[in-house]
């Protein structure tokens, strides 16, 4: 899974590759938003919560220079793609 730093923690994309299914992990952490992100060998404990408006309109430009193919998994999907912050607790 692709990520960039945001602030201590990390953000990411629920992208599913684009499927108009939102993916499950997502509705996961919904749900149980305390968990631990493997990230290059390391494990941190983290709380997920959705990126504000503000933080997707900050964040978006990166993940698509990081992977530019969201922008266009964003035109097929019909759905929005969640912006997923991944914060320390």
């Amino acid at each position: 899974m692709f990520f960039v730093p945001h602030g201590d923690g990390f953000a990411v994309v629920a992208s599913n590759a684009a499927s108009r299914r939102t993916p499950a992990w997502w509705f996961n952490l919904q749900d149980h938003p305390d968990v631990d992100a493997l990230v290059r060998g390391r494990t941190y404990p983290v709380r997920a919560r959705a990126a504000t408006e503000q933080e997707v309109a900050e964040l978006w430009p990166e993940l698509v220079e990081l992977y530019s193919g969201y922008e266009h998994y964003k035109s097929i999907a019909k759905r929005e793609l969640p912006v997923v912050v991944l914060q320390p607790r």
